[in-house]
């Protein structure tokens, strides 16, 4: 669990009106704000904002939250990058770990200012072109159909031939000598001596979400690699990985693209930035690229934060072609719609676009198949299936695995699939489903054989001394902590999630999400919109209310998020609850009941305290009358002598007679 006071910190120094106010715009309406929600095509304002209590809600879309959720969903990150992105805009300064010394290599902002220093550079060299090969790259750009507005809305620069222009220019800035290695912008000799990495090249600047540099890419400009014979270097380098660049983590041109994607309802991933240049430049907005690498799991997290659709843009090629079957079971398994557009006659986006236009383009993705329809037909192709008996079963075994990756997959949706396979190949749903429970079991089988061969390593572990870390619902100071129980029963479900602290970047798996996900309702939404109205009666119901009780996971994991905060000595605030909680789903509940409250009003004449005690009557009436029905069922079934049922009927009448006041 993330430090509460530093979270507390970075919430009471800025405003959710403000934060909100930069991307939408809000409305005064009463005591709150409102403006239209840009998740949903929304006619009039929906989204509201409440700067007294710090959190906002769309009812249509039925989320809500503080303003960290806000920036998590907006800008599609997780928590901890949401809190580093506002603790920022407060000038908060967050330190993980041991303290860093300001300008070394292991400073990330010395390294955010190097890298933008060197993009910052490249491009003047382009913008402005004083030697022959800096004009030779600006009219190869112009002849790629790369026009002045695009040039500058991606920074697009050049880096001279040269082996020492990024050292000088570190050096002449005062930056220490190392810092041009870890930033990614050159290489180490053995001598000790550094060269620059981009030499001759076109030079493309990646950001992050924020829309800071943090890396680049370069592409060989043909006039000038000539001049290097088989020395050039490949047609494409990116940075190498940094403190600032993972690249399973970033996807290119994705602060231009993230509001088109949001507002578009779909994202388009293409292989390289000249495709989302020429794509951008075509009038196609949601478009990002991948940098030197498959889209993996952590690409698929971030465009899930803002889309359901991704639509995969590969060459028509051979390569092309197995790219999309590396991501297939990603998208099972991540429950997305993932749809592929394989271009004709092996044409790059870039190249397809200028050919073709920007219609023809959109058509082909309009028409793009999801991946199982994708996979399924590369499968068949040129396959008789009446008579070509191996190839069928291949193929069904193939498919098979893919849905049998995810392992909790909606049922309804695995049934479409599998009626698909069934018209395909002439076989019976039931024993393609069969197929499907043995190639899980099998599966589960591996994952358990993989869980007890860690645990056996743990084991060696702590008894040669190294003793790992407890894995417990316990924080640190011994404290109940309620982040981690949605990570505890994921790991018992058999799912491969790490219960470090429970943040927006460990979503719940489709299991767990199913168990937590139930919204509040009757007496225990009662109960928790009188603890929101008096912290007072929160501190008492922490004593008095049994988790037992409560009828739903979410109104327990409320609770123990309020006896949390009480072990701790925090005020039981509902501000207070929304800094502990770092789950988008409680979160948004708790948002509900305070915008439940604000709309209500005064309209309630019974005060918070006298709800309370009707809501602790009435679960204790529930919890009387369940006790009756277990004792009713044992006379039924269980076999006794005369004496012991009299004594169990009388203790029946004489509990009735008490809870009615019957003398």
């Amino acid at each position: 669990m993330m430090d509460f006071d530093l979270k507390e910190r970075v919430r009471s120094a800025v405003d959710i009106v403000d934060v909100i106010g930069s991307s939408l715009s809000l409305q005064p309406k009463g005591r709150l704000y409102v403006t239209q929600c840009p998740w949903h095509n929304d006619q009039s304002p929906s989204l509201q904002v409440n700067r007294e209590r710090q959190s906002w809600k769309c009812w249509p879309c039925d989320i809500g939250g503080d303003v960290f959720s806000f920036v998590m969903r907006r800008d599609g990150v997780d928590f901890f990058t949401a809190l580093k992105m506002l603790a920022e805009q407060a000038g908060i300064e967050i330190q993980a770990g041991k303290q860093v010394e300001a300008g070394s290599a292991q400073d990330k902002s010395t390294l955010l200012s190097a890298v933008q220093l060197v993009c910052d550079a490249y491009f003047q060299q382009l913008d402005s072109p004083k030697t022959d090969d800096a004009k030779i790259a600006r009219d190869y750009l112009a002849a790629r159909g790369v026009d002045d507005e695009n040039r500058k809305r991606f920074q697009i620069g050049f880096a001279p031939d040269s082996w020492d222009f990024v050292i000088n220019l570190l050096k002449q800035n005062k930056f220490r000598p190392e810092i041009a290695h870890a930033a990614g912008v050159a290489f180490h000799r053995k001598d000790g001596s550094s060269y620059d990495m981009f030499r001759g090249r076109l030079m493309f600047p990646i950001h992050d979400i924020q829309g800071r540099a943090i890396s680049m890419g370069g592409r060989v400009i043909p006039e000038i690699a000539k001049r290097h014979g088989e020395n050039a270097g490949g047609k494409y380098i990116n940075g190498p990985e940094t403190l600032l660049f993972r690249k399973s983590n970033v996807l290119y041109g994705m602060q231009l693209a993230r509001e088109p994607i949001r507002k578009g309802g779909q994202a388009l991933v293409m292989e390289g930035y000249t495709d989302v240049v020429a794509a951008r430049q075509a009038g196609i907005e949601p478009v990002v690229a991948v940098l030197g690498t498959a889209l993996g799991a952590a690409h698929v997290d971030i465009l899930k934060r803002l889309t359901q659709r991704v639509v995969l843009v590969l060459d028509g090629d051979a390569a092309g072609q197995k790219r999309a079957d590396e991501v297939l079971e990603l998208f099972v398994q991540a429950d997305a719609d993932l749809r592929v557009l394989t271009l004709p006659d092996g044409s790059d986006p870039a190249d397809y676009l200028q050919q073709h236009g920007r219609e023809a383009f959109e058509q082909l993705v309009a028409d793009a198949p999801d991946c199982l329809s994708h996979k399924l037909a590369k499968l068949t192709e040129g396959v008789d299936i009446a008579t070509d008996t191996h190839a069928v079963m291949h193929a069904i075994d193939t498919m098979v695995g893919v849905i049998a990756s995810a392992p909790k997959m909606d049922p309804v949706k695995q049934d479409q699939l599998l009626l698909r396979l069934s018209r395909t190949f002439g076989t019976t749903t039931e024993k393609l489903e069969q197929r499907v429970v043995a190639r899980r079991a099998e599966i589960a089988k591996q994952s358990a054989a993989r869980a007890k061969f860690r645990l056996q390593a743990a084991r060696s572990k702590e008894q040669s001394g190294h003793k790992p870390k407890p894995q417990t619902r316990e924080s640190a100071d011994g404290s109940f902590d309620p982040n981690l129980m949605l990570a505890e029963s994921a790991d018992m479900d058999g799912f491969d999630f790490a219960p470090s602290g429970f943040a927006y970047d460990d979503e719940p798996t489709s299991h767990v999400a199913e168990v937590l996900q139930q919204s509040l309702s009757g007496i225990d939404r009662e109960l928790f919109e009188t603890l929101i109205e008096s912290p007072d009666l929160a501190a008492i119901a922490v004593e008095a209310i049994d988790p037992d009780w409560l009828s739903s996971n979410t109104a327990k994991m409320l609770l123990s998020a309020y006896q949390d905060l009480d072990l701790q000595g925090r005020d039981l605030t509902s501000q207070s609850l929304l800094l502990l909680l770092e789950n988008e789903f409680l979160k948004n509940e708790v948002t509900t009941l305070l915008f439940r409250i604000e709309q209500r009003g005064d309209k309630i004449s019974l005060t918070a305290e006298e709800r309370y005690l009707a809501v602790v009557a009435r679960y204790r009436l529930r919890e009387s009358e369940a006790e009756t029905s277990r004792q009713i069922a044992k006379l039924a079934t269980t076999v006794m002598d005369e004496d012991e049922e009299l004594a169990l009927l009388k203790q029946l009448f004489d509990s009735e007679k008490a809870r009615q006041q019957i003398n």
